[in-house]
């Protein structure tokens, strides 16, 4: 049988990695959730027990916390963190939430190589450009202004190519927070 003081202890100790006004925001809506059940004449360890295991809901509450740190600012840091609290909740996520971030990570990542590559092509090309004629260099079929403005265009779609990477990059971070508040809801079975 659980008591208002064990159950608040260990809430209090699940979440001692938090600031203390993140932690103490947490444990006032808890001590609400215990005064709003004495109102209505339920027992301390009936409360405890219809609000679930302290350190499941501390691990959620971390969560959703770092999930809104993540909204406010769209950092690689922040949602990195994120990710890891929502892995912690259950190890169904470890699989759920790893795989698809990690996927996304890697194409966002390979696309900005391959946009540096076509910049650097460019660059090659402009550097060929004004070599001195070598036979190894020459290509009969380009003047050196063709290959020149070439240079140009291919950095320039590099660059683009880089530009249009990183929308594509902050569109997967702001589909990623929603899918870990989809995640967070499943898991604590909240509808919406």
């Amino acid at each position: 049988m659980t008591t208002k003081k064990q159950f608040m202890s260990e809430l209090k100790k699940n979440l001692k990695s938090l600031s203390k006004e993140d932690r103490e925001e947490i444990i006032e809506d808890y001590e609400e959730h215990f005064d709003v059940g004495k109102k209505k004449k339920r027992t301390e360890a009936d409360i405890a027990k219809s609000l679930g295991k302290p350190k499941q809901l501390a691990k959620q509450a971390k969560a959703e916390l770092l999930v809104s740190k993540a909204e406010k600012k769209k950092s690689f840091k922040n949602i990195w963190k994120a990710i890891f609290a929502t892995i912690g909740l259950s190890f169904f996520n470890l699989i759920v939430m790893l795989g698809p971030f990690i996927a996304m990570f890697a194409v966002v990542i390979s696309f900005f190589a391959a946009g540096f590559a076509i910049a650097m092509s460019g660059l090659a090309l402009i550097v060929v450009a004004f070599l001195p004629s070598m036979e190894f260099f020459y290509i009969p079929a380009f003047n050196h202004f063709a290959m020149f403005f070439g240079g140009i265009g291919f950095i320039s779609l590099g660059i683009l190519f880089c530009i249009g990477t990183w929308y594509i990059g902050k569109g997967f971070s702001i589909l990623t927070i929603k899918y870990i508040k989809l995640n967070i809801r499943i898991i604590s079975g909240e509808k919406k």
